[in-house]
């Protein structure tokens, strides 16, 4: 089968945009929330040089078998803080993902009403039979993204 499907996740946040795209895109904050349950990102791996053209990387690691190793190289190929960034990405070590087959992640931040931020993710192509897989998994690292906001929040109002 061709890779032809489109994975596509939203989320509202009561947080500002401002807030919500450092989390994606500051490296310090993006190792504390990406990765589905079981999984983590090794905080030493993560690196993004944040500018049009400019490179990502990180490895994320199965927590009960840190043999078992997820790694993205991408590029900005639009990067507009704090409204929109999209990557071209090379995934090696998911079995689902052909790592000679580039993707594409587009994350939009868009406000809404007073302060809140609505996340679009779009990613692939993805194979047919793996698209809904891909799509649990984003639904699952947006919850972990809100789990990591409110923690920021309260550590911050504790100050």
């Amino acid at each position: 089968m061709a890779a032809n499907v489109m994975v596509v996740v939203e989320r509202q946040y009561d947080y500002p945009r401002p807030e919500v795209f450092r989390a994606w895109t500051v490296p310090e904050e993006m190792a504390q929330w990406r990765g589905s349950p079981g999984w983590h990102v090794e905080p030493d791996t993560v690196t993004s040089d944040l500018r049009l053209g400019g490179r990502h990387h990180h490895v994320k690691v199965r927590d009960n078998d840190p043999t078992t190793r997820v790694t993205t190289d991408a590029v900005f190929i639009e990067y507009f803080e704090p409204d929109v960034f999209v990557a071209r990405q090379r995934i090696t070590g998911d079995p689902g993902i052909d790592p000679d087959v580039l993707l594409e992640l587009r994350v939009e931040f868009t406000k809404t009403g007073r302060d809140h931020t609505l996340v679009r993710v779009v990613q692939g192509p993805f194979e047919p039979e793996v698209a809904g897989y891909h799509s649990k998994g984003w639904e699952l690292e947006l919850d972990r993204l809100e789990d990591y906001l409110a923690r920021r929040r309260t550590r911050e109002g504790a100050r």
